[in-house]
């Protein structure tokens, strides 16, 4: 049996430090181990669980899929917090996930599990806006101060003009797949045809068939439009 291994940690810190890391790694690789299964390839995120769309978690999905592999992790919440959204697009995939320090819960058990994942999430999400609202009233000012400096206004103009630049190449290449798709493209050859024609990903990459499910599924209310292919290498999103 082939296994995906996929790591979440909150913060930077504990990213660099390994502090959370190690635990996780030393625990999926010996469920892995114990099974005489194959160990493909490690997937880290550095994310808060409460965001799904993580550039490594889709990675790990997308190897699965390919090598037929089942993914594992430590714990449910290192795959998520926010509920059920994961778990259902793994099984829309049919792909298989499995706790390393519980590999026997049946669904029953994963799913109660997402359930008070998600309602901790709100709890605290609560807690925090209640937080917050209480320091408002007494005055306090919100924010980074950091952020007020001049250094810290250029940089957020800077960031404002990327992202202004990164959301023009989404649109022409979200319009170009969108295109294909009409023509009865398959996800792959959709995305073949971004790479060969010099779109990229926004981390620089090649396009794969699930990042092309998302890039097409945020034009789902769009209006397709043709678009003339960029020259290869010219452009990155």
């Amino acid at each position: 049996m082939n296994y995906i291994a996929y790591y979440r940690v909150s913060t930077k810190e504990q990213g660099h430090s390994g502090l959370g890391l190690e635990s996780q790694q030393e625990s999926v690789r010996r469920y892995i181990s114990g099974t005489g299964g194959k160990l493909l390839k490690e997937f880290t995120d550095i994310a808060s669980g409460s965001k799904d769309n993580r550039v490594n978690l889709n990675e790990a999905i997308w190897e699965c899929q390919t090598h037929k592999a089942i993914l594992v992790i430590k714990k449910l919440d290192r795959l998520s917090r926010g509920g059920f959204k994961i778990a259902v697009r793994l099984e829309e995939l049919g792909i298989q996930y499995i706790e390393s320090d519980s590999p026997n819960d049946n669904e029953l058990l994963k799913n109660l599990k997402l359930a008070i994942a998600k309602d901790e999430r709100q709890k605290i999400s609560e807690r925090t806006k209640a937080a917050l609202a209480v320091l408002k009233n007494k005055g306090v000012k919100l924010g980074s101060p950091r952020n007020l400096t001049n250094e810290g206004r250029a940089k957020g103009a800077k960031a404002m003009a990327l992202k202004k630049e990164l959301n023009e190449n989404n649109r022409r290449a979200r319009a170009y797949a969108a295109n294909l798709k009409a023509n009865g493209d398959t996800l792959q050859s959709i995305a073949d045809n971004l790479n060969g024609n010099g779109f990229q990903t926004s981390r620089g990459s090649n396009f794969n068939p699930i990042q092309v499910s998302r890039l097409l599924g945020c034009n789902s209310q769009q209006k397709t439009r043709a678009v003339i292919p960029i020259i290869k290498g010219a452009s990155t999103i």
